[in-house]
């Protein structure tokens, strides 16, 4: 197998360098751009703005076959992969699924205790504000399923994550404490930043006489030990598989936050969309299955052009949230080099990630992106449903997908010249309900896995992120530890 990458990554270069000189409107020249346009019932992608020619659009086609995708298709959503660095398995599917069967069943209990507590009706309690204490994927999720939906409803969501709390002191200061619940969201029930808002928030509510926390506080972990030791009542908790990343917990208990003011059958309509990718996916043949063509096209961006970032531009205000769960997903997951036998891969792996909501990034990045050096390889995504609103922003996504793939020559005053030529792909979703957007997460977590193996390297661990935290605890414990390596100038002042 590490001869067949070797061997893709060979070929990738070699094709690449055969229109090096070439631009995108040449390219497109060559093709029929109706070719490169994949529809699905949900979602919609055009990548006939890419720089690819008819034989690299071939052999990325042939790279599937190659690294018998399918059947680690399949193993995955049987929950067969293992990450095999930390020696668990995988099963962020598994959470979508129907009816989990097998070791799985935990699932669908959680499911029904999820069911119960999103079915209440919180105002009979007067509850107004729900904080929410998570961070990282324990955030990213909720807050984007958040922000997607309508957001009027009788309790108002604050997530709070900000180690110097000042996030979660600015959020207090609307609230009252008998009309507050708490959502602690933590896989671990260790993470250093959600312990100390959790112990400011135990401080806020023990003010107010007459408070009993019990009442107000509800976890979300794995650790079921831990939960108990800080005193969460059991019916109190919901429980996650160890097993579950946290940047895949979005299909969990994770994303109660979410949902306590939609209900439900908004977060059964999140399940059904990303079950719908889940078969796609798997059924779909390669150049129709919108997973498969978007990690190809990452792997021949970065390694056939050699363009090290990769822009994600939202042109919707309810996916204002957007690029930066996807960020965590994408690096978190495959920025590294080194292959599941210690060695360091050929390929260039992970790109930078970046982007945001492109009404302002337009007014923010955008120039860098036409007229410096560097080449960014771009998605824009939309929902384009027939709405006022979003026929505006679509017209404004198309015209920027012209200007960065085009460009425009001006011999008289060269510095309004524009390159053009950066690789772009666009995503719609054909209306603004949960069920396109589970399906659009899902597919770009199964972009991320197919990309791993191509890689070959392990999409599930974060070691890079681990010894962050590790030092932190060092540090912590030794107040010497900085002292060795910093002036005494930038030392904390306490």
């Amino acid at each position: 197998m590490n001869n067949k990458r070797l061997e893709i990554y060979k070929k990738l270069t070699d094709l690449g360098k055969k229109i090096t000189n070439l631009n995108i409107s040449e390219l497109q020249k060559l093709d029929n751009r109706k070719e490169n346009i994949v529809n699905t019932p949900l979602i919609q992608l055009d990548y006939s703005k890419q720089k690819l020619s008819n034989e690299g659009k071939k052999f990325l086609f042939e790279i599937p076959d190659l690294i018998d995708l399918r059947e680690s298709l399949a193993a995955l959503f049987e929950g067969n992969i293992k990450n095999p660095t930390e020696d668990k398995k995988v099963t962020h599917t598994i959470y979508r699924e129907a009816d989990p069967q097998k070791d799985f069943r935990i699932i669908s209990s959680e499911r029904k205790r999820i069911k119960a507590f999103l079915n209440k009706n919180l105002s009979d309690r007067n509850i107004k504000n729900l904080i929410c204490l998570g961070i990282g994927g324990s955030r990213l999720g909720p807050e984007l399923l958040y922000e997607f939906q309508d957001k009027s409803g009788p309790i108002d969501i604050h997530f709070c994550s900000s180690y110097d709390l000042l996030e979660q002191k600015q959020a207090l200061a609307y609230c009252n404490q008998k009309e507050t619940i708490a959502i602690i969201s933590s896989k671990s029930f260790e993470t250093r930043e959600i312990m100390k808002n959790f112990e400011y928030l135990k401080a806020w509510y023990e003010k107010k006489p007459g408070i009993d926390l019990k009442d107000h506080l509800y976890a979300i972990s794995s650790n079921k030990t831990a939960m108990t030791e800080h005193g969460f009542r059991k019916e109190n908790q919901f429980e996650i598989l160890e097993s579950l990343g946290g940047r895949f917990s979005i299909w969990s208990a994770m994303s109660i936050p979410a949902f306590v003011n939609s209900g439900y059958a908004a977060y059964q309509d999140l399940l059904e969309g990303a079950r719908l990718a889940d078969s796609d996916t798997l059924t779909s043949n390669w150049d129709e299955n919108i997973a498969v063509i978007l990690a190809l096209l990452s792997i021949w961006n970065c390694n056939s052009l050699n363009i090290n970032n990769h822009g994600i531009f939202s042109y919707s205000y309810k996916l204002r949230s957007l690029t930066k769960y996807l960020s965590q997903l994408n690096m978190e997951s495959n920025g590294k080099t080194i292959n599941f036998k210690g060695e360091e891969t050929p390929f260039n792996s992970s790109p930078l990630v970046w982007g945001g909501y492109g009404i302002e990034a337009q007014h923010s990045s955008f120039q860098w992106i036409m007229q410096s050096k560097t080449g960014t390889a771009c998605d824009f995504i939309s929902i384009n449903d027939g709405q006022i609103e979003s026929c505006a922003s679509q017209g404004m996504l198309l015209s920027q997908v012209l200007a960065m793939t085009f460009g425009e020559r001006n011999d008289d005053a060269p510095y309004k010249s524009i390159k053009g030529n950066n690789p772009c792909s666009i995503l719609q979703l054909k209306s603004g309900n949960l069920k396109d957007l589970g399906y659009l997460l899902a597919l770009y977590e199964h972009k991320i896995f197919i990309e791993a193996l191509i890689l070959g390297i392990d999409p599930f661990d974060q070691w890079g992120v681990q010894l962050g935290k590790k030092i932190v605890s060092k540090s912590s414990e030794d107040k010497e530890h900085l002292v060795k390596y910093f002036s005494n100038n930038f030392l904390p002042k306490s």
